[in-house]
């Protein structure tokens, strides 16, 4: 993929797949991924809700999965001071982002098609 994952300077803060073929354990995942960065229980991670709908993102990867253009998918958006990358393919990549926590640096999405 062109795009999100090579937009970053710095080397992941840490790397998961997961089953893309069950969009439903995303939003957990993404939660454990960026909770295990930050070494907090995943209690204390924002939210996922206050940046993105978690059920627009799974109805996105299952999208993207049916028309088989999940290599080429990707979204990026914050949670606490993270940025985290989802694509299709069964990757969730945390950067850190480096600004204070709770900053609204927006969505980001990638699609090469």
């Amino acid at each position: 993929m062109n795009g999100l994952l090579s937009d970053h300077e710095d080397s992941p803060a840490h790397r998961v797949h997961f089953d893309p073929t069950d969009s439903s354990q995303l939003s957990s995942a993404v939660v454990r991924a960026v909770s295990t960065v930050a070494d907090r229980s995943p209690r204390d991670i924002d939210p996922l809700w206050e940046t993105i709908d978690p059920e627009a993102l799974e109805r996105l990867l299952e999208h993207a999965a049916a028309r088989g253009d999940a290599a080429s998918f990707g979204l990026e958006f914050g949670v606490d001071e993270f940025d985290v990358v989802v694509t299709a393919g069964g990757e969730i990549v945390v950067y850190d982002d480096g600004s204070d926590p709770g900053s609204d640096d927006g969505l980001g999405f990638s699609f090469d098609g």
